[in-house]
């Protein structure tokens, strides 16, 4: 089935997570998110996690430069706002909808998958340049708003919900 849709088959293990890096890295970004809106008890996380999908879905993401919702269905997704407001009316006949739809939301497919693996690319490129200049010490004048990173285990909750930034300072 991988050779007929020109799919690259890679295989991962379950007990090495850094083998599956995107995965890694999309969990780690909702987990942020859920940080920063899950209480101090960490029990309500539920509450918010289909928003903060719907947000991350909907959000343009830098390295593909559009949302994974236009990447899987070639067009962004329906808004809260967009049920309030309604939708433009559309004067095409369900036979339309039916076969010219099916091509064109093809070929916008193809063209939403070649524009993303271009900007992938680009992509890729900015960020080894950035890695391989190196890092460097950031200095802060005095009067700066500062957050604090302080990462501190607390007993009875899960670290990877827990909000680890402190502040806002300001440096003296």
């Amino acid at each position: 089935m991988c050779i007929i849709l020109g799919i690259h088959k890679t295989r991962t293990t379950p007990f090495r997570p850094k083998s599956d890096g995107m995965v890694e890295k999309s969990n780690s970004t909702i987990e942020t998110m859920l940080s920063a809106f899950v209480s101090k008890h960490q029990r309500d996380w539920d509450e918010y996690i289909y928003l903060l999908m719907l947000a991350y879905r909907s959000s343009e993401h830098e390295s593909l430069g559009t949302s994974p919702c236009s990447m899987l269905f070639g067009r962004e997704v329906n808004l809260p706002i967009d049920l309030l407001l309604g939708r433009p009316e559309t004067e095409k006949s369900p036979l339309y909808l039916k076969t010219v739809y099916a091509y064109e939301l093809s070929q916008k497919l193809e063209v939403i998958h070649k524009f993303a693996r271009n900007k992938l690319k680009l992509s890729s490129d900015r960020m080894k340049r950035n890695y391989d200049v190196g890092t460097k010490m950031q200095t802060f004048d005095a009067g700066d708003p500062v957050w604090l990173h302080n990462p501190r285990r607390v007993k009875g909750l899960c670290p990877k919900l827990q909000n680890n930034w402190e502040g806002p300072y300001i440096c003296k």
